[in-house]
């Protein structure tokens, strides 16, 4: 029947040690053109912890995970239009305040548009990444989903990784305690 590519869903997972040099096959992960020449960064951040702290703000500790894949020179030129593109709608919502403020149900308008297009700004972006994904950010490792099963594969041989069909389990967390006597 040949190869069984199709089970568990045709994603793949892939944990990448911190500080590997990665090959990368000679196709866009996004788009599977041959011969890639732009970059796009794919970023992940994960929060550990929130704190709220009166009269001063809020305290967020985190991880972030990044990784540098090689895609299409038109894929990574949209990429830059949509990482824009929310600010941009903020920025015109709030610009377009100048022509409505005699009225103020056009104003308070033109600012709920400006921020609910923003978010169909970053809902875009998420939605043009979809491809390729950093799915947990580990102690040592990232682990990142392929939507291309021959890309995962291809990227597993060149850098000697394995593929899964699965993410990985999240292991916990070691905390280290003072002993207090």
């Amino acid at each position: 029947m040949g190869t069984n590519k199709m089970v568990g869903g045709s994603a793949r997972f892939v944990r990448i040690p911190f500080g590997s040099r990665l090959q990368y096959p000679s196709k866009c992960p996004f788009t599977g053109r041959k011969n890639p020449r732009g970059l796009v960064r794919i970023r992940r951040r994960e929060t550990q912890m929130f704190l709220p702290i009166p009269f001063i703000g809020f305290l967020n500790l985190g991880k972030v995970g990044r990784m540098v894949f090689p895609a299409d020179r038109g894929f990574a030129f949209m990429l830059k239009f949509l990482r824009i593109l929310p600010l941009a709608c903020i920025v015109a919502g709030f610009i377009s305040l100048k022509w409505t403020m005699d009225k103020p149900y056009y104003a308070s308008a033109c600012i709920v548009g400006g921020i609910g297009l923003m978010f169909v700004g970053y809902g875009l972006q998420w939605l043009w990444l979809s491809r390729v994904r950093i799915v947990r950010i580990g102690m040592s490792s990232l682990e990142v989903r392929f939507a291309s099963t021959e890309y995962a594969e291809e990227f597993c041989r060149l850098n000697e990784f394995h593929c899964h069909t699965r993410p990985g389990t999240k292991h916990a967390t070691p905390i280290m305690v003072n002993n207090i006597r």
